[in-house]
């Protein structure tokens, strides 16, 4: 069991260097910068029904038992020790964070508390939805689980820990679960509860593919373990200044290289120091429907159905980047940490080894907006990674049986990301790259024939059938034109939610004040 992002890796490689921010380790929640150890993540929304009896609850447990950022690393460390010794057992360490909606800090912070904030935030995910273009109704209204669309949901409870063992009958997390609910009591009702597990191939996600490869890492928490630059953690994980992630420290600047630090990002009130906003969005994966459209996509066009799911993703299932194994799988690659993230799109303007429209190139467009004539930035590379996330997710629902040819179970992937600005980071990812059939802009093919990329063809959403340029590969020359058309979405949001994961201080200080 281990930390899920950053890259975080407790071995002598180099923490911290001379301008670096010193990080309030003990203040910010351990999902935020790390992430929590995790085989097993229940969910808990609930809603708060008697504010004197949750804030005495708060300051009595649950502010003691939340899980810092500290106590992640130093686990991580222990796990490092405890695999070293050839013991393949799970530690018993049990994670908790808590966060807040702005309906739930309103009501412990009185009607003007969150004045200011994120204007996403305040307005709430189901606001926020028909401008994501996900499904909604005549009246704009998203289609979700019944509880997310038809009460009130003030905050949710992330508690983590290894899965149950074959002899028990509850693991370590349901455990704390139960003494969580019986301490809040009558103070809350909750709403939904749901849970995800890691899957049998660790770190893949129900699709298949290796999850969580780029993430960026952290000045001053993720170790340099790149001797060629030392602004990386492995190679091409840049790191990024924490007020990218969390309040109270430099930021990104998108119109200054990504390596200079940036202004704080401007912060409503002061107890939102060491906070972050979290994004969670349940999304139903169509898992056998997705695997018979690339067989059928790759009977049609005459090439390996897992060659056309390596292009729609940008990687192969191992991990392996297209732009550097573009026509068959390397599983050694993609297991390489130090290899399997290290490169750059600008290597490939002409969309030969990985398509415009790929869900990595879409995401995450890393160098491809290099130039500053066609695109009108003052620093392309500086713009792409002022809107990073940081990604904290674990899949749900059970596994695929042999004979299920179409969904017959929900199962998807329970997505989380921080940031420091809900408008500017997820929803400008989602939005203004994965929607955007015309992103990135001005490309051209091989031929030099004007691109349209398409959408995202794993997490784009679109009001109508969606498309992609360019499915079959022109590597290492061709200039042959193909368009992959895609009738039904393979990833359905079912539920959204927008939060505050205050800091411990936060918590004690300010929410849980009588």
């Amino acid at each position: 069991m281990s930390a899920s992002i950053s890259g975080l890796n407790a071995s002598n490689a180099n923490l911290a260097a001379p301008g670096d921010p010193i990080i309030r380790k003990r203040e910010i929640q351990g999902d935020v910068l790390v992430g929590l150890q995790k085989d097993e993540e229940h969910f808990l929304f609930f809603k708060i029904v008697d504010v004197a009896r949750f804030k005495a609850a708060l300051r009595d447990y649950i502010i003691a038992e939340i899980t810092t950022t500290e106590e992640v690393l130093s686990r991580e460390i222990q796990i490092k020790a405890y695999k070293a010794s050839g013991r393949r057992s799970r530690l018993p360490f049990v994670g908790l964070n808590i966060g807040f909606s702005n309906d739930g800090l309103s009501v412990l912070l009185g009607a003007n508390g969150t004045d200011g904030m994120d204007a996403s935030f305040v307005a709430g995910a189901g606001v926020r939805a028909a401008g994501l273009l996900d499904p909604v109704d005549a009246n704009g209204k998203p289609d979700w689980l019944a509880a997310f669309a038809s009460d009130t949901i003030h905050g949710v409870l992330l508690v983590t820990g290894p899965a149950a063992s074959a002899s028990a009958a509850k693991s370590p997390a349901q455990k704390k679960v139960d003494d969580i609910v019986n301490v809040l009591g009558h103070s809350i009702k909750l709403v939904y509860r749901d849970v995800g597990v890691t899957r049998p191939q660790r770190g893949h996600e129900h699709f298949g593919f290796l999850d969580g490869v780029s993430n960026p890492g952290v000045r001053g928490i993720t170790p340099r373990d790149n001797p060629a630059d030392d602004n990386q953690g492995v190679p091409g994980q840049d790191l990024l200044w924490p007020g990218a992630f969390v309040f109270g420290y430099p930021g990104q600047d998108p119109n200054q290289p990504f390596e200079k630090p940036g202004a704080p990002p401007a912060m409503a009130h002061p107890w939102m120091a060491d906070g972050s906003y979290m994004v969670f969005r349940r999304l139903n994966q169509f898992v056998p429907e997705f695997h018979n459209f690339l067989q059928s996509e790759g009977r049609a066009l005459g090439i390996d159905p897992q060659l056309v799911g390596a292009r729609m993703v940008g990687r192969w299932q191992s991990g392996a980047p297209i732009m550097i194994a573009p026509l068959q799988d390397d599983p050694a690659l993609g297991a390489d940490p130090k290899a399997n993230n290290n490169f750059e799109f600008s290597q490939d303007t002409g969309e030969r080894r990985c398509p415009f429209a790929a869900h990595i190139r879409k995401t995450y467009p890393r160098d491809d907006l290099e130039d500053p004539n066609k695109v009108g930035l003052l620093n392309p590379e500086g713009f792409v990674q002022a809107h990073r996330i940081m990604r904290a997710g674990i899949p749900f629902g059970p596994e695929v049986a042999e004979d299920e040819e179409k969904t017959k179970h929900e199962r998807g992937l329970m997505f989380v990301c921080y940031q420091t600005s809900i408008i500017e980071q997820f929803e400008f990812i989602q939005i203004s790259w994965a929607n955007a059939t015309g992103f990135p802009i001005n490309k051209v093919h091989p031929d030099k024939t004007p691109a349209t990329p398409g959408h995202d063809p794993i997490i784009g959403q679109a009001k109508g059938a969606r498309a992609m340029d360019e499915i079959l590969p022109n590597y290492p020359m061709g200039d042959t034109r193909s368009t992959l058309n895609m009738p039904d979405a393979f990833v359905k949001p079912s539920a959204a939610g927008y939060f505050f994961v205050p800091s411990i201080s936060a918590l004690r200080n300010t929410l849980a004040h009588p």
